[in-house]
């Protein structure tokens, strides 16, 4: 897709040399999320286990009515387990805060499931993730990785708006990674090694302990100073807290460093510099030089004072307090800054994220299953548009589709009659 030789976007390139290719937000975003977990080694294990112990529970009844009775008679009362999905990017710190609620229940139930009877891959796969949880590095990785996660998980679900830009999006991204790197100090590590202490004492957790120390291969060995250990185990958990904090701002900030993001980040630029009074010239220039075919350069200029001068005397911060402000001028102001919304349009049609398009996809998986393999279409379209639009089909008046329905034949009117409010109430 995105091959600079062959690829579709170089291919629409030599088309259009003012079409600029940018990556899908919440695709980078999980791929910043994937270069994070690979990169860490207590992230990346924890990930495994967690995807395993979901599967042992969610993947069997037996065992799952087993962790609800165990829950209710510890008087615990959290949601089931959460199983980690490849396609959805929103569950990963949910998934972990599960598991860390149900933690003390998970633990007693490997321990009845092995005094039964079990295959041999069965028990082995009980035992690893019973030895895991009863480590102290798996419970650190699970603190650690639900406390980036959610700021990762959150950020992915609002990339995945239908009617955010290419701008709000890198914006949004630059802010969660100096969040992340805010958190990247010793005071946040010590305050959260003690808590992590703290609840691996109340579930009976393992002591951290140090690993034997292991120097790299000579082949790996850059310079020729002497490797370095860490002394306590507050400071091997530091290395990896820093760690896995540096991973995720650096991967998210080389996944979103994207240079057709550029084109855009300039166009609101000149937007922004022009309403609040600052020097555009530069923005200008580079909009005179890319979009000369699209905008007509010597209306656009005195355009731009027009609508400084329509829209309230305010600070505006991003785009889109800008088009906010826009949408709610007379349409003969619109008429009179008529380049100004080329600009504006060529800002919206590139979407932060292609997200809602590909819903579509989950959307046929559910609707075209093997019990309905022989629908037609035509059925399969129109079912697919309900579901896709949701907001939409929630807001259709059900009653008077009922009565439209029933009403186009006299068969239908003999058997279903008329239909009320009433009787819609009452069936929900």
């Amino acid at each position: 897709m995105a091959g600079w030789k062959n690829g579709v976007a170089a291919q629409i390139k030599a088309q259009s040399v003012n079409a600029h290719f940018t990556h899908c937000h919440g695709h980078a975003l999980s791929l910043a999320v994937k270069d994070t977990t690979s990169g860490c080694k207590l992230l990346r294990d924890a990930m495994d286990t967690t995807r395993e112990i979901c599967k042992l529970i969610n993947l069997s009844p037996k065992r799952q009515e087993k962790l609800e009775q165990l829950k209710a008679e510890m008087q615990l009362d959290t949601p089931g387990l959460k199983v980690l999905c490849p396609t959805r990017w929103t569950i990963r710190a949910e998934s972990y805060k599960r598991i860390l609620e149900n933690y003390d229940a998970l633990q007693l139930e490997w321990d009845e499931c092995l005094e039964g009877k079990l295959d041999s891959e069965m028990r082995a796969r009980i035992i690893g993730v019973k030895a895991q949880m009863e480590s102290f590095d798996y419970f650190f990785a699970l603190n650690l990785g639900q406390r980036i996660y959610s700021h990762t998980d959150n950020l992915s679900k609002t990339l995945q708006q239908g009617k955010l830009s290419a701008v709000d999006g890198q914006r949004n991204a630059e802010l969660v990674a100096s969040v992340l790197q805010n958190m990247r100090t010793d005071d946040n590590f010590s305050a959260f090694y003690a808590v992590v202490n703290s609840k691996a004492t109340e579930h009976e957790i393992a002591k951290p302990s140090l690993p034997r120390n292991r120097s790299a291969p000579r082949r790996f060995e850059v310079g020729e100073g002497e490797a370095t250990f860490p002394r306590t185990c507050e400071d091997r958990y530091r290395r990896i807290y820093f760690e896995a904090i540096d991973l995720s701002v650096n991967a998210i900030k080389s996944r979103f460093e994207q240079p057709g993001f550029k084109a855009y980040a300039e166009m609101e630029s000149l937007l922004m510099n022009c309403l609040n009074g600052e020097d555009y010239a530069a923005e200008l220039a580079f909009v005179e030089s890319e979009y000369s075919g699209d905008i007509d350069l010597f209306q656009f200029e005195s355009q731009l004072t027009l609508f400084k001068a329509m829209l309230p005397n305010e600070t505006y911060a991003c785009f889109r307090d800008i088009y906010s402000a826009y949408i709610q001028l007379s349409l003969g102001n619109k008429c009179l800054v008529s380049e100004v919304e080329v600009l504006m349009r060529l800002i919206l049609v590139n979407p932060a994220t292609d997200a809602v398009g590909e819903r579509s996809f989950s959307a046929a998986r559910r609707l075209k299953s093997w019990l309905r393999s022989s629908m037609n279409q035509c059925r399969f379209n129109n079912l697919a548009i309900l579901t896709v639009h949701k907001e939409r089909t929630d807001a259709i008046d059900l009653v008077s589709v009922a009565n439209q329905f029933s009403s186009l034949n006299e068969n239908r009117v003999a058997t279903f009659g008329t239909f009320k409010k009433e009787d819609f109430d009452r069936a929900h």
